[in-house]
């Protein structure tokens, strides 16, 4: 059910990017440091929300690397802890 739900929500959003891209088809001049360059205002918007979500995923990076090294740590304490655990109910009790 999860499938048809997702498969109608990209139907949805490439639907409202297909109706902006027809509402603003005008072209428009970029103006950058290299030179200059003419596209559509629709490309222009679909381009920056790209290279924002690029750059955020660039920016969360060293956090992402950092938690997942956290992670690796704790595992191993874990590991570590359930041997513990094992060899003392293996061990016999002593009066």
């Amino acid at each position: 059910m999860s499938r048809i739900v997702k498969l109608i929500i990209v139907f949805v959003i490439i639907l409202s990017g297909l109706a902006f891209h027809l509402k603003n088809n005008q072209f428009i001049e970029l103006n950058y440091y290299a030179g200059t360059l003419n596209m559509p205002l629709s490309w222009l918007v679909v381009l920056v929300l790209l290279i924002g979500a690029l750059l955020g995923i660039l920016a969360s990076l060293p956090m992402i690397i950092k938690l997942k090294q956290q992670k690796l740590k704790l595992e191993k304490q874990i590991k570590n802890s359930e041997k513990e655990i094992t060899n003392l109910r293996v061990m016999p009790v002593k009066d």
